[in-house]
């Protein structure tokens, strides 16, 4: 719908009427168009006009159809019930720098328990792969060894948002990101991180090699008192009177959650230090949302 939408010339000032005269207008010639069917000079007529082509930034939608576009949106809000690999398709691109690298023993094993926790199955690394032996007759209970190697990249593109990373200075104050997670009473919390890079990784299955799109990010530690998380809010009641919160300047432990299917990145944010206090004054990271979001 937004690809049709944009397609439609307007003056880009009283755009709902302006679209719903458009639609009427579109409607009626559809009903004289299809009085005339059996026309067949009209209908050769007819196939020589163009469609306009989308404009602005509705136009990065255009290489996909509605269905894989709901999907997105579907994961992108986690209004799904499966599990997103980070196989799945994306309205976007990986985008340099890039470079084949061997992942840090620490981060590698940290995949490999990104691995199998979505597929829950047994991967293993080479070494312990070699080390213990593990081939089996039974191709069904084979381990599946992971390798260390990925295409490393320093940007994403989602739509027309350019998502950026520590592996790319020029574009680090776009590499502070938003992402949901479940938590373990169904609830969903958004956590605030920093994309150290992006990678392409790919592992074989029994359905047969899959490439994933992963980011690997640390996550920001937040403030436990609430008082202090919403020290800019007017009410003291109200959370939503102000979108700008409080969080440590520093990141939690490594974790297999800092490995995140690119599917899973909600937005971006904007930190700055900001000190409260009186007597002992404390500085903290205040997060300034950009609430550009996948729509659909």
């Amino acid at each position: 719908m937004n690809g049709l939408l944009g397609s439609f010339p307007n003056s880009k000032r009283a755009i709902e009427l302006e679209l719903m005269r458009i639609i009427t207008q579109n409607s009626r010639l559809n009903c004289l168009i299809s009085a005339q069917s059996d026309n067949q000079k009209l209908m050769e007529a007819l196939s020589l006009v163009q469609n306009r082509l989308t404009t602005g930034s509705l136009a990065a939608y255009d290489g996909f159809d509605f269905a894989e576009l709901y999907r997105f949106m579907r994961t992108f809000h986690q209004n799904i019930d499966v599990t997103i690999t980070g196989c799945e398709e994306f309205p976007g691109e990986m985008i340099t720098p890039k470079k084949q690298v061997s992942l840090p023993d620490t981060i590698y094993k940290l995949l490999i328990k990104y691995y199998n926790d979505t597929y829950n199955r047994d991967f293993v690394s080479i070494a312990e792969f070699v080390s213990n032996n593990l081939t089996s007759s039974n191709s069904e209970n084979q381990p599946i060894v992971v390798s260390p190697n990925v295409s490393q990249f320093g940007r994403i593109r989602i739509a027309t948002e350019i998502f950026g990373s520590a592996l790319a200075p020029r574009y680090q104050r776009s590499s502070y990101v938003t992402s949901k997670f479940i938590q373990d009473d169904e609830s969903v919390d958004i956590f605030l991180g920093q994309v150290q890079f992006y990678f392409e990784h790919t592992v074989p299955l029994p359905t047969g090699a899959k490439t994933h799109r992963l980011a690997f990010i640390k996550w920001y530690m937040w403030v436990p008192r609430e008082k202090t998380r919403f020290h800019c809010r007017i009410d003291n009641q109200d959370d939503k009177s102000c979108n700008i919160e409080l969080w440590k300047d520093y990141f939690h432990e490594l974790s297999r959650d800092c490995i995140i299917p690119i599917h899973n990145i909600y937005s971006r944010f904007l930190p700055c230090k900001f000190t409260i206090g009186n007597r002992k004054l404390i500085t903290y990271m205040a997060v300034i949302p950009i609430n550009r979001q996948f729509h659909l």
